[in-house]
């Protein structure tokens, strides 16, 4: 825990140093002076790969960065939203149809590009940052990723149906942990230095994930900062991964094979007993 303390404080202190604003001289000036800088954000992962073992259980991810050229005379400092989205996959979700003494599924539904992941952690509330349309139109909160699901869903009789189905979906991910918000997601150390804290369950999806760091301020956008984090398994369970998607058939016959072996081993261990 300290080594990981102290790599972090030496993060936030290089941030902090290599990042000051630059002093430029005035052409034919005897005296320098500070140019004004627009504000900025720069931000880095913790880690850019997590591994998926058989005794994962879940990890926690930590953002940090640094904001630049934000002390303007007079102004507040900039708000921070950040968003961490997971891989694009194929959602089919199906109404419960109850036909005599038995449930079926019925209706089914389809969301063609939903995140697998989605977390939202921000300095503040966010309408105190900025209005919900400003958001929306970025592609920012869960209003907006209800419109991206009605929009690359289908199946849907009416806009009625399709809003019920990506409100339902969006409850049921939460449920699972892959979607979830923080309003006081994002702390800052001292004026500049930030981080924020984001946890991926043991049912996280495989794949590439993105970090997005927007920069507010009085409701308007000044910046974007992204990175990138990939998550994927690593020894026997890759192996066992990869046959099974690009080696189907030899996958199939190798668990036949070892239920048959087992089911021997079992009924030789109960005739011993």
């Amino acid at each position: 825990m300290k080594q990981i303390r102290t790599i972090l404080a030496s993060a936030f202190a290089f941030l902090a140093v290599a990042l000051v604003p630059a002093v430029a001289q005035e052409s034919g000036a005897d005296k320098a002076r500070t140019e004004p800088q627009k504000p900025k954000v720069v931000a880095d992962l913790s880690t850019h790969t997590v591994a998926i073992k058989t005794d994962f259980a879940g990890t926690r991810v930590m953002l940090f960065g640094a904001l630049v050229g934000s002390d303007e005379e007079g102004k507040a400092r900039p708000d921070l939203i950040i968003v961490v989205r997971g891989p694009s996959k194929t959602y089919k979700l199906h109404r419960k149809k109850r036909v005599g003494p038995i449930w079926i599924n019925s209706n089914e539904r389809i969301f063609r590009a939903a995140p697998g992941y989605y977390a939202l952690l921000s300095s503040r509330i966010l309408d105190d940052i900025a209005p919900p349309e400003k958001r929306r139109a970025r592609g920012i909160g869960f209003a907006a990723l209800k419109d991206h699901l009605m929009a690359t869903g289908e199946g849907f009789r009416d806009l009625k149906e399709a809003e019920e189905y990506a409100g339902a979906f969006i409850r049921l991910m939460q449920k699972k942990g892959l979607y979830r918000t923080n309003d006081n997601g994002v702390n800052f150390s001292g004026a500049y230095l930030f981080r924020a804290t984001f946890d991926l369950p043991a049912n996280v999806p495989l794949g590439e994930y993105e970090a997005d760091v927007y920069l507010w301020r009085e409701g308007r956008l000044l910046g974007k900062f992204s990175s990138r984090l990939e998550i994927e398994k690593r020894g026997f369970e890759r192996f066992v991964y990869e046959v099974a998607h690009k080696q189907p058939l030899l996958y199939g016959i190798a668990a036949v094979i070892i239920a048959i072996a087992a089911g021997f081993a079992a009924a030789a261990a109960f005739r011993k007993s």
